[in-house]
């Protein structure tokens, strides 16, 4: 169980973070559609690092419903979603982490309707207890890995 609170971040850590990583897909499914998935518990199964996912909160979910998920089997965190604007936006931070490795994360999915589809766009804030000098230069090298492991999403549409 998550024993470490972590500092209450919001939508300004986005932002101000020692690490930002923005990345986007596009995706061949209505946003009503990616919401669903999104929102479901098969969310990230496709990611091996993530092999436990549960809602602690009941459905219908909304801002203020708490996930839990385990990494590995190493560390488990709680994340709060303080946003949940459904078919567009959610946001969540981690409340709470079994393991004091991080002081802040907060992650934000955007979808947005094209022709097509749906551009989804995600972005993950964090800031390590340790954060060295000059970690947001590696935000352009994490992103082709963040685009990859968020367009997974596509083996549930």
């Amino acid at each position: 169980m998550p024993a470490h609170l972590l500092r209450k971040v919001d939508d300004d850590f986005l932002e101000s973070a020692p690490l930002v990583v923005r990345s986007s897909v596009e995706l061949a499914a209505t946003p009503s559609r990616v919401w669903e998935v999104l929102g479901s518990d098969e969310m990230w199964s496709w990611l091996p690092l993530i092999d436990r996912l549960e809602w602690l909160s009941p459905r219908p979910l909304s801002a203020g419903s708490v996930r839990r998920l385990r990494l590995g089997r190493l560390v488990t965190v709680d994340e709060e979603f303080y946003r949940w604007d459904v078919d567009r936006r959610a946001t969540f931070r981690v409340s709470s982490i079994s393991r004091p490795v991080i002081d802040g994360l907060m992650e934000d999915f955007l979808l947005e309707p094209t022709a097509t589809g749906t551009t989804l766009v995600w972005t993950v804030a964090v800031a390590p207890r340790k954060a060295p000098p000059g970690l947001g230069a590696l935000a352009p090298v994490l992103r082709p890995g963040n685009a990859l492991a968020i367009g997974g999403i596509r083996k549930l549409l």
